[in-house]
């Protein structure tokens, strides 16, 4: 294929994807969706494999692609032009949890189907056992919402009521619910219109060849740079989640190890048994987030679509694992299980090629969902934000602070967006001092955020991690602080809440607040440049108490480096 017309059509998808993210954030019903940006558009060819997305939630690529195929076999020869396809359910297409919808286009030229649009996005309410839908206390799929099995909700372009009236029925807030579907619906209508116009003007042979070579390139140049790693095993790593929201009292493992071979890349993943609570997880998700994590690390530039999949394999442990549960175990908090997962492969990874990977990231970054009657319109508002930790250190600089993990691409509901559309007051919204692990290069700091409730009551739900378990630094460097969450912070009822809380109710005046740790370290602290620890002292980022006791830097009262001192708390230590 001519090289131009190879890149002309790449990048022509590539900016159909981007025009379909735009079009969602500006129909977009929800905070959600305008602000946290929770969603993902993606196109497929004819066999379903992925060949460009929009900006890109990691954690939505392999269910989308798992149910892009399941259109393809359930519907086979039952798919006409216009038609669109919903379905959220975890087990029967593989779905993050119920709450992430997702819809699907089939695209036709030249009267023949050669291409799929599909998006995920997220509902702040789905039905359920809790207002808000995700109860971090679920203990079946059936707790968790409105399950959707694969169903066409327009068919020639007609919408199927009867089917837009069941989900509006079960919903606590539908016309932000459907608001949100409607405009999944339409934006994928768009997609088709793009799409028509891009197979139109080069031929479909032509596009469907240059999607398939891309593909190739992808692999091809993947496997060059796996083949520079030693063979061998690396690993095992080993992190934990703190409970599953059931059994506090009870940890829950994950465990990775890399084994190279050549040019391809093998992860066996090993857990404990599948929870009880909501935090287990489809093996379908991570394996696709494992692709891109391999992407990130060895060629970040290199475009995501199903030539990855070629050069990566991922082993599970045996069905009815954490990993790799049976039907009907909750999935709600996949996101915990995603995070922790994250954490061992890079640390895997790192092991291999130690220069190009960074320490974990918080692995923290939860979500706050909060349900109630809005004292001045009286009707019911669901409220969803989504927080981030840090980063984790680089190899050759510091994290990035309230960054989330690596697989995770959301962003923070503004304050000024959730203070006009939800009766809650943000009291403090700030980096917390001291939260990112230590290190030649510190980990990014996590956030702190309390809010205070307005409405006459609020059911609220906390789906968070690492109150047990901070994150872990690589190379010598230290963890980071672990987070923790608290009611009513500095008054008389004051106590602190577990990491995962359901349906807690808040009245007028209450208050609740919440700290992210920060990512893991890089390198041993006591080697850290003394002038970089002093201008974090400055920024308010570490305390003079964790100067001394982390980094082995001391200061004089006008905060200039005590040299002597610095001199003999680091001793030998100070030496890269």
């Amino acid at each position: 294929m001519d090289a131009v017309d190879l890149e002309v059509i790449h990048q022509s998808t590539l900016q159909v994807a981007r025009e379909l993210t735009l079009n969602m954030l500006r129909t977009g019903y929800s905070t959600i969706i305008k602000e946290s940006q929770d969603f993902t558009f993606a196109i497929f060819d004819r066999r379903g494999r992925l060949v460009a997305q929009g900006i890109p939630q990691p954690l939505h690529i392999g269910p989308l692609a798992a149910q892009v195929n399941e259109i393809r076999q359930v519907f086979a020869g039952k798919t006409d032009p216009g038609d669109a396809f919903i379905v959220n359910h975890p087990y029967r297409a593989c779905q993050n949890h119920a709450t992430d919808v997702t819809v699907i286009s089939p695209v036709f030229a030249d009267g023949k189907l050669v291409a799929y649009i599909g998006n995920i996005a997220h509902k702040p309410d789905l039905g359920g056992k809790v207002p808000g839908t995700n109860s971090g206390d679920a203990t079946d799929l059936f707790q968790e919402g409105l399950l959707i099995p694969p169903l066409k909700i327009q068919k020639r372009f007609e919408l199927n009521d009867d089917l837009r009236e069941m989900i509006c029925a079960n919903t606590r807030t539908p016309e932000v619910t459907w608001g949100d579907l409607n405009a999944q619906i339409k934006t994928n209508n768009y997609g088709l219109e793009k799409l028509a116009d891009l197979f139109g003007k080069y031929g479909t042979d032509t596009v469907l060849a240059c999607w398939e070579r891309w593909m190739d390139i992808c692999e091809q140049e993947l496997r060059r740079e796996i083949a520079r790693i030693p063979d061998g095993i690396y690993g095992p790593e080993t992190d934990y989640l703190d409970d599953d929201g059931v059994d506090l009292t009870r940890s829950h493992r994950i465990t990775a190890t890399l084994e190279v071979k050549g040019d391809t890349l093998h992860f066996i993943l090993d857990s404990d048994q599948q929870a009880r609570g909501p935090i287990n997880l489809r093996p379908c998700v991570s394996r696709n987030f494992i692709e891109c994590l391999v992407k990130m690390v060895f060629i970040p530039t290199l475009p995501v679509n199903g030539g990855l999949s070629r050069v990566v394999e991922v082993s599970y442990p045996q069905e009815g694992s954490l990993l790799n549960p049976r039907y009907p175990a909750a999935v709600n908090m996949y996101v915990r299980p995603s995070q922790i997962t994250t954490s061992v492969v890079m640390r895997t990874l790192a092991r291999a090629v130690p220069g190009r990977v960074p320490a974990p990231g918080s692995a923290a970054g939860g979500s706050l969902s909060s349900v109630g009657r809005h004292p001045q319109t009286g009707r019911v508002f669901a409220q969803y934000e989504i927080f981030n930790g840090g980063s984790g250190a680089r190899p050759d600089a510091d994290g990035v602070s309230a960054m989330d993990e690596l697989v995770i691409n959301v962003m923070n509901t503004p304050v000024e967006a959730l203070e006009t559309e939800f009766p809650v007051r943000v009291e403090r919204y700030e980096l917390a001092t001291d939260s990112a692990g230590p290190g030649t290069f510190r980990g990014g700091l996590g956030t702190r955020r309390q809010w205070r409730i307005l409405g006459d009551e609020s059911a609220v739900n906390l789906r968070a991690d690492r109150f047990k378990f901070a994150s872990p630094g690589l190379f010598d460097a230290l963890p980071a602080q672990p987070s923790h969450a608290t009611f009513n912070p500095g008054c008389a009822d004051e106590r602190p809440l577990t990491s995962k809380v359901a349906g807690l109710r808040l009245k007028r005046g209450d208050q609740v607040a919440f700290q992210l740790g920060g990512g893991g370290g890089w390198g041993n602290p006591k080697a850290r440049d003394p002038e970089r620890v002093r201008s974090d002292v400055l920024n308010g980022y570490v305390s003079l108490e964790a100067a001394r006791r982390d980094y082995g830097v001391a200061f004089h009262a006008d905060l200039s480096i005590d040299e002597d001192t610095t001199r003999s708390l680091r001793g030998a230590e100070t030496r890269p």
